[in-house]
């Protein structure tokens, strides 16, 4: 069981995620659903019929000089520059909080501060301006996963999944935290075959812990 490995190699995709990506909001919602996936969409001939991404899907509203401070944080960001990268998209957040992605944005400068407590609270402004946005749900997800709060972050995955159900980076760590921290091997497995059916490129080690799955179930 390669589970360690498995691991480090989901690590290794978040912590990849862009920074500053869109920034499309809308007005917050009260609450935060937590739905279960939809079932997969197919066509006459029983072919898998993707659906788009629906914070992607969504117009850009972000103002001018918001993209101005915003491009300046992915320069201090990409210089390593993480504390000044901070202190500019808490000024963005603080101007146009409506900017979902920028919140996002944040949260993902503050994990490199190592500052959690911060992130989440981030995260949680992010998907409360644009409930759409699977990134900040996926990017909860994990961050609840790492802070041992299971439960909560098998909701943000389902969140994520239910508003995206194509998403094969959310199947991917919903698969993982099935399989090696709520040990349901049958759910981690059925993840596991739609992240798999999703990803445009094989993906051997996805493979591998389908494989892993199916010889023990």
């Amino acid at each position: 069981m390669k589970r360690l490995s498995r691991f480090a190699h989901i690590a290794a995709a978040v912590s990849c995620a862009l920074l500053l990506a869109a920034c499309a909001g809308n007005p917050p919602t009260p609450e935060l659903e937590t739905t279960e996936p939809t079932a997969a969409l197919v066509d006459e001939n029983g072919e898998r019929v993707l659906r788009p991404n629906p914070y992607l899907a969504e117009p850009a509203d972000v103002p001018a000089a918001a993209q101005q401070a915003i491009s300046q944080a992915r320069a201090q960001f990409g210089q390593q520059q993480y504390v000044a990268a901070e202190s500019t998209m808490q000024q963005v957040v603080a101007q146009w909080p409506q900017l979902s992605g920028a919140w996002l944005n944040l949260a993902k400068v503050q994990l490199k501060l190592e500052q959690p407590e911060s992130a989440e609270r981030s995260l949680q402004q992010a998907v409360a301006a644009n409930e759409n946005n699977v990134f900040a749900w996926n990017s909860l997800g994990a961050l609840l996963r790492d802070r041992g709060r299971f439960e909560e972050a098998r909701e943000a995955y389902s969140n994520a999944l239910a508003r995206w159900p194509d998403f094969a980076l959310a199947h991917r760590n919903l698969g993982i935290l099935y399989d090696l921290y709520l040990h349901q091997p049958e759910q981690a497995l059925h993840h596991y075959r739609e992240a798999k059916a999703l990803e445009q490129e094989e993906d051997r080690v996805l493979a591998g812990w389908i494989m892993d799955l199916e010889r023990r179930l």
